[in-house]
Order: structure tokens, then sequence, then C-alpha cells
């Protein structure tokens, strides 16, 4: 996709501003021997600038559009709204680990148009606009081929402060199930962002998300859509409507099958 769209471009641009600093700053959080109060400032301040750098940009390329953030969810008619996600995997950022991401996305008529994923470490951008396919960079990517959960990739992701909790446990434990009677393995990586950026680039062949808000879902939905792929809740309603439920993402075939043997419960 050598010709971006004007949108696009405005989206790179922003993110292409912040990207050096954010990877700078996950440097010195790797080097910090300090109290975890001081850690926690760190990151919120981290998550200040790029959130400020963002809005400073978009609103000016864009100044009649609305701004979405975190679990922020009303829409207007016939009106835009980027949605933006500063630090997805927080707490992987806050503990060194090397796997977030931010986002940015545009909302119209409650549907998103258009989407980009930064992956500041790896240098990777993924990103879709309707109708016109899903990109790593500048290469075309598609979801997984498989054709059978046998020996899958899983990729499981939900919130951690309510990882223990017993609602939680059941919803997963199926799918926890599933994977072990087809010898799948299962990963829990700590940003759905860049879980549904390798769901759509088929570094991964399926994905299940519980508990997200519509704004964390934004970034994924068209993207995994435009890969060839689908992200719905239990009774294949999409995505983006299906805010809170247990998500299942994978390719066509292997959707199917998964859902038609959870809600069959094997």
């Amino acid at each position: 996709m050598s010709n971006k769209s004007p949108l696009l471009n405005i989206i790179f641009q922003s993110l292409n501003k912040i990207s050096r600093n954010v990877v700078r700053d996950f440097g010195e959080i790797e080097n910090l021997q300090v109290s975890p109060n001081s850690i926690e400032r760190f990151v919120s301040k981290t998550e200040n600038k790029i959130y400020s750098s963002l809005l400073e940009d978009l609103t000016k390329s864009r100044p009649d559009w609305g701004i979405k953030l975190d679990a922020y969810e009303t829409s207007i008619k016939d009106k835009y709204y980027w949605i933006i996600d500063t630090l997805n995997g927080q707490f992987n950022f806050s503990h060194a680990l090397p796997y977030f991401a931010i986002s940015i996305s545009v909302e119209l008529n409650n549907e998103v148009i258009s989407t980009v994923i930064l992956d500041p470490l790896r240098d990777e951008i993924f990103f879709a606009e309707k109708g016109k396919g899903s990109f790593q960079n500048d290469r075309r990517i598609r979801v997984s081929r498989r054709n059978s959960i046998n020996s899958s990739v899983f990729s499981i992701y939900h919130d951690i402060i309510t990882k223990d909790d017993k609602i939680t446990d059941n919803i997963f434990k199926p799918i926890y199930a599933l994977a072990s009677k087809n010898s799948s393995v299962t990963r829990e990586f700590g940003s759905s962002a860049l879980s549904f950026a390798w769901l759509a680039s088929g570094k991964i062949d399926c994905l299940f998300a519980h508990n997200l808000n519509k704004n964390q879902i934004a970034c994924g939905e068209l993207l995994i859509k435009e890969s060839g792929g689908y992200l719905t809740n239990l009774k294949y309603i999409n995505a983006y409507k299906a805010s809170g439920d247990l998500l299942i993402g994978a390719n066509p075939t292997l959707h199917k099958d998964i859902l038609k043997k959870i809600n069959n419960k094997f």
C-alpha cells in the first residue's frame, strides 16, 4: 500500500513523533531501581506525554472531530471520533516487558473505518482502512491459514486485576480445556492491541479476549476483518457491538469450529 490516504498519513505522523520518546522511556524503566510508586508515576508521566502529543496533532488536523479515551463510549451520529489507546499493555511497560502498543482508530456512526496499531520497540505498524485490506508496514497481511485447531496457538487476554476472579476463571476454563484436548498451546501476552495485530498477521491462530470496552476493541476488529478473519462473541455478534463479552478471533474455518465446540461444550 504505497499510497496511503491523507487520514492514515495524519495518524502515522502523529505516532512517529512520539515513538522515539516512548522507546527511550521504556529503556529508562529497564534501568530504574526505585520504588513501585516511583515507577507508577514515571509510567503515568509517559502516558500523559503520549496523550498530549497525540491530542495536539489530531485536533489540529481535524478540529471538529471528537476524542474517545479509556472507557468513554457515547457517540453522536454523523460525527467523527479519534479513539486513542495511549499505552495498551501498561503493566508490561511498567515491568520492562517488551510487549505493548499505542493505537489510534477513527469511528463514524458507531463503526470503525480506519485503525493503526504501533509497536514502537519492533518498529512495526499495523493498519487498515475499511475495504482496503490490512497491512504491516508496507506488507499486506492475512490471518493464519490453519484449518484445524490441532496444534494451534491460542492467545488469551483478560485484565490482570480480574485474573483470579472466579467468573473470569470459569469463562476461560473451556478454552484451556479445548487447547489441552487438541494439543494446542495458550499464551498470555498482556496487550490486547498487539494480540489483535498478531492475529491479523498470522502470528497466532486464535484469540480469546474478555471484558474489553469498545475503545479497546476499536483497533482490532477492522484490522482482523480486513485480514480475512472474524472477531465476535459466542453468539456471532461482531465484537464492537459486544463489548464486555468473551470475544473469539480466528480465520473463518477455525472461528466456526471453535464457536461450535465451545457452545456445545465439546
